[in-house]
């Protein structure tokens, strides 16, 4: 007998509810512009899915820094990420999903979801994107993030421990659902043991994220009557 009746629905951002444009990698240049005093390209190193901890990591063993000094070096240039992306914020052009805006409406009425984010952002970055595109990051209560650990499949356990340490009736793994846009967002849902719905809104195509089963699997969020139906019935 389930105690709580609630779902959880765990949110990924980039590719999912929005596109943040260059941004990020733009950010990365800046950053690493700073942290090794000359400029690097950072094209060679794929950033969608992963967390900030493991993109700084690569970012850093791709320019070629010795792997004593990577550890070191990785928060400097976390720290420089978040600040230039903030500095860039103003200027960026960043726009919501198809669906998404009406998706988040209903939902922030609907009493029986609780949302969270599992991100691969700096806390603070997933904020300030959610802010660029008119979605109040208050409605969403919990989260993990890409600073939290640099392993992604380890941060939809750490979300659910955040959310079920407020709650008299924690909420079981089966009862929440991860919406994502890439192979990373399936494996830690499938890691965690929860139920993954792939969205065909970032740089993978359906095809692509079907291979790696995700339990639903839709083109985008604009069909908002079969998303409900798959967030109420999962």
């Amino acid at each position: 007998m389930v105690k709580n009746a609630h779902k959880v629905l765990l949110f990924d951002i980039d590719g999912t509810l929005l596109d943040a444009g260059s941004i990020d990698r733009l950010s990365c240049q800046r950053a690493l512009e700073d942290v090794l005093g000359y400029s690097t390209p950072n094209t060679g190193v794929e950033m969608d899915g992963k967390t900030y901890l493991r993109i700084a990591q690569e970012l850093l063993i791709h320019t070629g820094i010795e792997a004593d000094h990577i550890e070191a070096q990785t928060h400097d240039l976390l720290d420089a990420i978040n600040r230039h992306f903030i500095e860039a914020v103003p200027s960026a052009v960043m726009q919501l999903l198809p669906g998404v805006r009406t998706l988040i409406d209903h939902l922030k009425e609907d009493p029986r979801f609780i949302l969270g984010l599992v991100t691969g952002n700096i806390h603070e970055m997933a904020v300030h994107k959610l802010e660029a595109v008119g979605i109040n990051p208050g409605l969403f209560s919990f989260g993990a993030f890409g600073d939290d650990h640099i392993d992604r499949n380890v941060l939809p356990e750490l979300a659910l421990d955040r959310i079920n340490r407020t709650l008299r009736d924690p909420i079981p793994p089966e009862r929440a659902l991860i919406i994502g846009d890439t192979p990373y967002d399936i494996n830690c849902a499938h890691h965690a043991g929860v139920k993954v719905l792939g969205v065909a809104t970032g740089v993978y195509r359906s095809q692509d994220l079907a291979a790696y089963e995700p339990d639903f699997l839709m083109e985008d969020l604009s069909n908002s009557s079969q998303v409900l139906e798959i967030l109420e019935n999962f």
